[in-house]
Formats: C-alpha cells, sequence, structure tokens
C-alpha cells in the first residue's frame, strides 16, 4: 500500500512539474532553449483578441441542380449510344449528324432540381432507359415511367445524404483555404444544417481583406500537362543548397531532387518551397504545381513520410471542372481500385485531343493550384469516359484510400456549391484587450475571496483545499496549451465555474470528515470514510454539469464553445485535485505525523 502511494505521489508531483512548465511561456518571457522544448502559449479567442467573424451558408440545392443538369447531358449520349447499339451499330464511331438524328427521338428535360424527365417520340424506346443503365450513370435517382416519358428523381434520403456531403465538401475547401494563410488558432466548423462559420483572432485589415476574397471564390478544377522539358529547377541544386545555407533558421527541409517527372523540388513544408520560388524566374507558358504527397508501407499502412513536391505544369489549362459531370471509385480488369471519369460533350473532345496529342505523358488534376494526381495518359481517350488507375507499390486498402480521396477532390470541383455570406463583423482589439482585464479581475477576485473564506472556516483543511485549487487553475490552463485551444472571455467564465465547484467538493468532503470524527472515528478512518462517501455526490453533480458542457460544445460555435471546452476541462481537473490530490495531502500528513489523534477541520 505505501508503494502504492509513493507512486502515486510522484506521479502526481510529475505532472504539476510539467503543468507548471508548459503554463510558464504564457506568463513571462522565457530563454530560447527553453521555448524550443515548450513554444506554446495560452490563445487568445476572438472576443479577447479580435479579428474576423465570419459566416457563409452553402445552397445545397444549387449543387445538387449544378450536378442533375450535367447528369442531364451524360444521360443523353448514354442514351445515344444505347440507341446505336440496339440498332447494330457503335455509337462512339458514328458520324455527329447521325448522333444527333438519333437524339431528336427523346427530349431530356431538367424539371426540378433533384429531377429530369424523358419524353420519347417512340414508346418503345422508354425501354432504353432502364435501371442498368442509370445504375452506370448515378444510382441514387430512382425511375418513375409512364405514357412514353421516364422521370428521374432523387429521394429524401438521398438529397439528405448529398447536403451533407456537399457542406462537408464546401467545409473541406474553406479550411484549406484558411489554413493557407498559416494564422494562429483559426476556427472553421459547421454550424446548423447547412452553415459554416469561420472565426479568425489576431487579424489585421489587409489580412482581413484577403481572407474574405479568397473564402469567396469558388474552389477551381482543371487538368494540365507536365511539361519535363520545362527544366525549371533542372540546374537549381547549387541554388537551393545556397539558399539554405543562407537562411538556416526558415528553411530546414527543402531539397532538391530528380525523377523520371524531371527535377522537383521538395519540403515538409510548402512555405519553404515558396521562399525559394521569389528567387527563380518561371517561363510565362509554365507554372508551377504542388502535391502533398503521403507514402505509406506498403504492408502496414503506416505513413513513412509526408511533404510537397513540385510539378512543371503547362500555364493554360485545357480542361477544366466545368467540362466534368461525374467521377466514381470503381474497379480494373485486375480487381484493383480505380477513377472513372465522365465529361459532357465539349470536354470530350477537348480531352480527346489533348490525350491523343500526349499519349505517355503525365496530366496534372489540380484543385485551387495543388496537384491531386498526375496520372500517365496510355493512350488517346474519347467518347468523354476516362479512367484513372492508381499505381503500384501500395495495398488495396491504400488505393481505395486515395481512390475515394480523389473522388472527393473532383466532385468537389463537379458540384461547385455556392457559399452566401450571411455574417461578416470585425472584432475590434481594443475591446479584446478591455475583456482580459475584466476576465482576469474576475478569476483573481474570485479566487482570493474563495481561498480567505476556506481559510478561515476550515483552517488547515481550507490551507489544503486552496492548494488544490491553485494545482486545479495550473492544470487547466496547462490542457489550454497543450490542445492548442483558445481562451475566451466565456471560457474565463467556466474557469470561474469550475473554481467553485471544486470547493463546493472540498466542503462536501470536509463535512463527511467532521461527521465522521464526531462519530468517535480514527483520523485515518474518518478522512478515509469522508473522501468515499463523499466521492458519489460530487461525481453526480459535475456528470451532470459535464452533459450540459458536451452538448454546448457540439452544438455552439465561438464563445460559448470556448465557455463549453473550459468547462469540461475544469471538471476533469477539478474532480483529480478535488478527490486524489487533496487526500493524498492528507494522506501524507497523517503519515508523517503532522496529524494524529486530532483534525483541524
Amino acid at each position: 500500500m505505501e508503494t502504492k502511494r509513493n507512486w502515486k505521489a510522484w506521479l502526481t508531483i510529475a505532472l504539476a512539474v510539467i503543468a507548471v512548465l508548459q503554463v510558464l511561456p504564457s506568463l513571462m518571457p522565457m530563454p530560447e532553449f527553453y521555448t524550443a522544448i515548450f513554444d506554446r502559449q495560452v490563445n487568445l479567442g476572438l472576443d479577447l483578441k479580435g479579428g474576423l467573424e465570419l459566416k457563409y451558408t452553402v445552397d445545397f440545392k444549387r449543387a445538387i441542380a449544378d450536378n442533375t443538369r450535367k447528369l442531364k447531358e451524360a444521360l443523353r449520349e448514354r442514351l445515344i449510344d444505347a440507341a446505336a447499339k440496339k440498332s447494330g451499330k457503335d455509337g462512339a464511331a458514328m458520324a455527329a449528324a447521325d448522333r444527333e438524328a438519333i437524339a431528336k427521338r427523346f427530349t431530356v428535360t431538367h424539371t426540378a432540381y433533384n429531377a429530369l424527365e424523358v419524353a420519347f417520340q417512340d414508346a418503345a424506346d422508354a425501354a432504353l432507359l432502364d435501371k442498368e443503365l442509370m445504375q452506370s450513370l448515378d444510382s441514387r435517382f430512382e425511375l418513375r415511367a409512364g405514357d412514353g416519358k421516364v422521370g428521374l428523381f432523387l429521394p429524401d434520403t438521398a438529397v439528405v445524404a448529398l447536403k451533407a456531403e456537399i457542406v462537408e465538401q464546401t467545409l473541406a475547401v474553406v479550411r484549406k483555404r484558411v489554413d493557407a494563410f498559416g494564422l494562429v488558432e483559426p476556427d472553421v466548423r459547421r454550424s446548423g444544417d447547412a452553415d459554416i462559420d469561420i472565426q479568425l483572432p489576431g487579424l489585421n485589415e489587409r489580412q482581413m481583406k484577403l481572407v474574405r476574397e479568397k473564402i469567396g471564390q469558388a474552389a477551381q478544377l482543371s487538368f494540365r500537362m507536365v511539361v519535363p522539358e520545362a527544366k525549371v529547377f533542372a540546374d537549381k541544386k547549387a541554388a537551393v543548397d545556397a539558399y539554405k545555407a543562407e537562411n538556416p533558421d526558415q528553411v530546414k527541409t527543402l531539397e532538391w531532387g530528380q525523377d523520371g517527372r524531371g527535377a522537383y523540388l521538395k519540403s515538409e513544408k510548402k512555405s519553404e518551397i515558396l521562399g525559394f520560388l521569389t528567387t527563380v524566374t518561371v517561363p510565362d507558358n509554365v507554372m508551377i504545381g504542388y502535391e502533398h504527397v503521403v507514402e505509406k508501407e506498403p504492408d502496414s499502412g503506416q505513413v513513412r513520410e509526408t511533404y510537397w513536391r513540385t510539378y512543371d505544369l503547362q500555364a493554360l489549362a485545357p480542361l477544366t471542372g466545368d467540362n466534368l459531370t461525374r467521377a466514381a471509385v470503381s474497379y480494373g480488369d485486375k480487381g484493383e481500385p480505380v477513377v472513372n471519369l465522365e465529361f459532357d460533350a465539349r470536354g470530350a473532345k477537348i480531352f480527346a485531343d489533348v490525350s491523343g496529342a500526349n499519349v505517355g505523358n503525365l496530366m496534372a488534376i489540380m484543385l485551387d493550384g495543388d496537384v491531386s494526381s498526375a496520372p500517365s495518359l496510355r493512350e488517346q481517350i474519347t467518347g468523354g469516359r476516362a479512367q484513372i488507375t492508381l499505381g503500384g507499390g501500395r495495398s488495396a486498402v491504400q488505393q481505395m484510400e486515395e481512390a475515394r480521396a480523389l473522388v472527393t477532390v473532383l466532385n468537389n470541383g463537379a458540384y461547385k456549391a455556392p457559399v452566401i455570406k450571411v455574417h461578416d463583423v470585425e472584432v475590434g482589439p481594443s475591446l479584446g484587450r478591455d475583456a482580459v482585464n475584466s476576465g482576469l479581475l474576475s478569476i483573481i477576485l474570485g479566487f482570493v475571496l474563495a481561498a480567505l473564506s476556506m481559510a478561515w472556516y476550515y483552517r488547515q483543511g481550507g490551507l489544503i483545499a486552496i492548494v488544490g485549487l491553485v494545482f486545479n487553475l495550473v492544470l487547466i490552463m496547462a490542457a489550454l496549451v497543450a490542445f492548442n485551444a483558445a481562451l475566451t472571455l466565456p471560457g474565463m467564465a467556466g474557469i470561474v465555474l469550475t473554481v467553485g465547484m471544486a470547493l463546493d467538493a472540498n466542503i462536501l468532503i470536509f463535512e463527511r470528515i467532521r461527521e465522521e470524527i464526531r462519530n468517535g472515528r480514527t483520523v485515518r478512518n474518518a478522512l478515509d470514510l469522508g473522501y468515499d462517501k463523499a466521492f458519489w455526490s460530487i461525481f453526480d453533480s459535475q456528470i451532470t454539469t459535464a452533459i450540459g458542457g458536451f452538448v454546448l460544445m457540439q452544438f455552439s460555435t465561438g464563445p460559448v464553445y470556448g465557455f463549453a471546452v473550459t468547462l469540461l476541462i475544469g471538471i476533469a481537473c477539478s474532480m483529480f485535485t478535488s478527490i486524489v490530490v487533496t487526500r493524498m495531502i492528507y494522506g501524507y500528513l497523517v503519515e508523517t505525523g503532522k496529524i494524529t489523534n486530532e483534525i483541524s477541520i
């Protein structure tokens, strides 16, 4: 038992030391060697530091409607192919005039944001549009046939699923754009049904303008050929080495490399590549693309290395996401995961021309300037349909993960869900300073008054409770630093609340101990029984408060979210300090003879 208590004591002391070391950089300037180890500080939220608060709503109906219109074009081409096949002809090899003649036998109409209607001149042709054809196009649509017409519509369940997918895709793009600014503690989250809340503390006027412009842009999907003969970085190895030598603190992972795709730059941080590019002259007909590469172990799937690399690309994009109608995961001839693409009529012609002129070369698929994939074109691709293979060297699970990620990117560009700004507020830094001062004053004043009351009423027990409260505050601040959470004004209120709850827990324990002493128990027995009997009362009160905090954290944003986070952290810390730490202090005092047959409580 003695060994067990010593083990707990040393673990608690170690936790206290680590917590204090974690919090010190937030309280006072520290030496460089110290901040190299403990480099984080308590981040202040938007209401304390000032900044920009935005809210956008995602027009998912517009996105579904756009996708339905693209399905209309794909359905028209597929019906022409089916009619040609029924008459014993090859639709892909037919002349344009013959395809148009077949197209006059039916009319495809967009009747609602989630519905199409196909009217056939000959009722017998309605059999061309069956479940098998729709399964190959979009299995989410249901068919309803009658009187020479076939209706296609998305059921409510599919609309709900698509809405969630579209909002999540848009949220991912917004997060990517916000992260590109390198801001401290950006908060981007989904709010409600189809809204996105963005809180960016500590921005100046120029940054606010840039953020508004960037987030307001639509995601741009493009297809560009890799141009290894451009050789932008072919003779830049010595220049890279010199640049690293001149900037040792800012550039640590930049490397020059060369493979079958040409010379390239590689770095763990994209910013290091961008910094070096300011010293390089790039031809007008070439642009630099950036791919985030994640290399995994073929067997275990564990990440081996992540880095950014460059590609020399043609500046003019011959094909964009405007021409893509659908992307879906499928399986190739050997059972390997592949990505199937479908283009509209204009995109099909462009893709055939580009692929025919670049057989054996690489085509980069890009979203917002970053390369998502760079597959090799094995042959000319006609008919408006293409297939992307993902290469070998990885397990089937890894290839499937990459295929699904690529489909998400492609469909993100294809849907183009509009975002509509509904809220735009700038929070001034002067309000933040006043709020910080008021919040700190409330915490200090509340703590001092509570400590004095406990020391006056419970004497020795009150002093032990004060030690637990100080440890509690240090743990809360250390947890905020460790989780990189922002401290908001309501968060300060949450800290004050948890201090009061910790005192309440100590009062319950002390009153139980007093009761056991009045019943004639020894000091050791009174302590054990007091803590054991008070535990469930404390646990019940804390768990009900924690449930409320968890609900707030799930369904709120901004300052209210900050209150919920600090409340939950405070509950966990106060349970530990009130039940574990103070009991260990009492145990130490009893064992060392500081408390014998009486207890000052």
